[in-house]
């Protein structure tokens, strides 16, 4: 593993297929920035100046920059994993995502999402170590075959230039950085962030190697890079490979439309990533089912974990489940929130959801009750999956906790929000009263 001194710091993993899919220009001839297994100092201190020019951010102090293999990239992997398999929280979110359907990384174990992250990334920065690594090889497929770049020398400065900017973010604006207990439940919020940190990356490194051009649509971006049989990712399954590239898609347009404000004010839900607003972002209903937790804890079962899908989850867990489902099933999500609890021996489901309109809650509706059967055979429930339609909220809960959807609903503390700021400050709140709307 060879070594430099360079004024970076940077965080996130750079996927080259999402960079090739958002700009297809030729490179200029100079000095590779990777030759002979060893970085050009020259050229890593050219992309510094140039990524700092391109995201108005200045530069304020070191950072190691490290060049390593696959094999290398996957034993970093492996031990960012088991330091997080240590907590008993990681093990609850893993059993709750199960019992929900899927896992939040698209359907995958861990040692699959390890194997997936170690062959494909071009990038990555681990912000303990404080050390951004360049990977020197190709990526490659699950069955080991070799993914050519495209882009040569012109893709690795693209892959540094994206981890700069990541740098010059955490150095100027560090809260987006911090990782509040509040937000070990906000699955939704979190995946929003991301999209909108690597974004913002995406658009300042093209912007630093002069590609810059218009804000595709994502779906364009995500068809196009699916399609080429020869990209990183293109042997993973239709959703993992837009869970993946999600951020860097969608959360490039959202860059572009926002500009610095999409990092100064952050945004709170991924369907404020999806449906840009030409007029600010679209509030959506926050809802907290801390007080219904506590209650149904009264009633001798353990809960387990609460979380909130958004409209990304909602989208991916309904085509996991059934892939003919219609996208106008989640396209009106305003707003839910799930509880997964331990009652005897049987594990159980209360799962709260709030719709722009009620047609949309009846569209939301009619998909669960086309996915309730493959749901319970894959999170192997015990108890029966039930649906209940008030209006524009959908409630759905397995047996065990079906005689608790009025508790559901006049406990669960609703509030619209708008920022990432709003959404933490709800969820920490002390409890006045439980408002229904």
């Amino acid at each position: 593993m060879q070594k430099c001194q360079c004024r970076i710091i940077s965080l996130g993993i750079t996927y080259l297929s999402s960079i090739i899919a958002l700009s297809n220009m030729p490179a200029c001839a100079q000095p590779q920035l990777i030759a002979n297994s060893q970085l050009d100092q020259s050229r890593i201190h050219d992309t510094v100046d140039r990524a700092s020019y391109a995201s108005g951010l200045p530069v304020n102090h070191p950072l190691d920059v490290a060049l390593v293999n696959r094999a290398q990239l996957h034993e970093i992997f492996r031990q960012q994993a088991a330091a997080n398999h240590q907590s008993e929280a990681w093990s609850l979110r893993q059993t709750a995502y199960q019992t929900m359907g899927f896992l939040p990384e698209g359907g995958q174990d861990s040692h699959e999402n390890i194997g997936l992250l170690s062959r494909s990334a071009a990038g990555l920065y681990m912000p303990r170590q404080e050390t951004l690594y360049i990977v020197s090889e190709p990526a490659r497929s699950e069955k080991g075959g070799i993914y050519l770049n495209s882009l040569g020398n012109l893709g690795d400065e693209l892959t540094l230039a994206h981890e700069i900017v990541h740098a010059l973010q955490h150095q100027h604006f560090p809260e987006v950085f911090k990782d509040a207990p509040v937000w070990q439940q906000q699955a939704d919020a979190n995946t929003a962030l991301q999209a909108a940190i690597e974004g913002d990356a995406n658009l300042r490194a093209a912007q630093s190697m002069g590609l810059l051009g218009r804000a595709r649509d994502p779906e364009e971006v995500i068809e196009f890079s699916r399609d080429r049989k020869f990209e990183p990712l293109s042997d993973e399954s239709a959703l993992v490979h837009e869970r993946v590239v999600f951020p860097y898609t969608y959360g490039y347009r959202f860059a572009y439309h926002e500009g610095k404000n999409g990092l100064k004010t952050l945004p709170a839900s991924t369907e404020q990533i999806i449906h840009i607003k030409t007029k600010g972002r679209a509030p959506f209903l926050a809802i907290d089912l801390g007080e219904f937790s506590g209650m149904v804890e009264t009633i001798g079962c353990r809960v387990v974990f609460q979380d909130t899908m958004g409209e990304l989850l909602v989208s991916l867990w309904l085509r996991s489940l059934n892939a003919s489902i219609d996208h106008a099933a989640w396209n009106g999500w305003d707003g839910d929130r799930w509880v997964v609890a331990n009652c005897g021996q049987s594990r159980e489901v209360a799962w709260l959801t709030s719709w722009d309109t009620e047609q949309d809650a009846r569209e939301f509706e009619r998909a669960v009750a086309k996915v309730a059967s493959e749901w319970q055979w894959r999170a192997n429930l015990q108890s029966d999956i039930a649906i209940d339609l008030r209006g524009r909220d959908v409630i759905v809960s397995t047996s065990g906790l079906r005689l608790q959807n009025d508790d559901l609903v006049q406990l669960a503390k609703r509030k619209r929000v708008s920022t990432r700021e709003e959404l933490a400050a709800h969820f920490t709140a002390p409890v006045l009263h439980n408002p229904h709307r």
